[in-house]
């Protein structure tokens, strides 16, 4: 009896852990599906108790592989663009950009897997489908993420993403005025703006 019962706990967990490859495996598919992307978004930002905090609007480029600009552009303009190997974030309010690496940053910035085809990425997340949506949650359990979920349809067409916080925060991104035409790699080059103070982390 007791192993039969173990068999059947290993085959449980083999099928979970099959059901899980296919889900990663599917939705690289569908995220490779469009080779480029630009659109606004609007966003939504909610407390632990789901409660509408913070509503806001951007604009948001991708195109495979591994470049990736965001910009938010109210209520407060800041900005996010992976060149590949770095992850710069710049906020103009304060006049200050952080630089980490693409790698190192994977863990607590999920959105560089929209684009990222490098398999070293992937492995810090577990994925998890359901129709059009994919969950992937960090396995290491000190990532400041605990949810982010991408709504992707079987044609490669993004609808949406959103991440949970730690401590509960959810922020949602709709898509709006999507456009699939090939975007130049100059669009995704960040260039220190005069008088910006730098926080370089690739160097700690």
């Amino acid at each position: 009896m007791k192993k039969l019962l173990i068999l059947l706990m290993s085959a449980g967990l083999l099928f979970t852990s099959n059901a899980m490859a296919d889900a990663k495996a599917e939705l690289q598919q569908r995220l490779n599906h469009i080779s480029s992307l630009s659109s606004s978004f609007q966003q939504r930002v909610s407390d632990a108790n789901g409660k509408v905090v913070q509503q806001g609007e951007g604009t948001l480029q991708i195109k495979h592989p591994n470049l990736f600009k965001m910009k938010i552009t109210a209520p407060q303009e800041s900005e996010m663009i992976s060149d590949g190997k770095t992850l710069w974030f710049y906020d103009p309010f304060v006049e200050q950009a952080t630089a980490n690496w693409v790698s190192e940053a994977v863990n607590n910035t999920p959105f560089v897997l929209l684009t990222s085809n490098d398999q070293s990425h992937w492995a810090h997340y577990q994925v998890q489908q359901k129709d059009d949506v994919f969950t992937l949650t960090p396995r290491n359990s000190k990532s400041n993420i605990k949810q982010f979920t991408i709504r992707i349809n079987a044609d490669g067409l993004l609808n949406s993403f959103s991440t949970i916080e730690k401590d509960g925060q959810a922020n949602l991104y709709i898509l709006r005025n999507i456009n699939t035409a090939e975007l130049p790699n100059s669009l995704f080059k960040f260039t220190l703006p005069k008088g910006a103070e730098l926080d370089d982390q690739r160097k700690k």
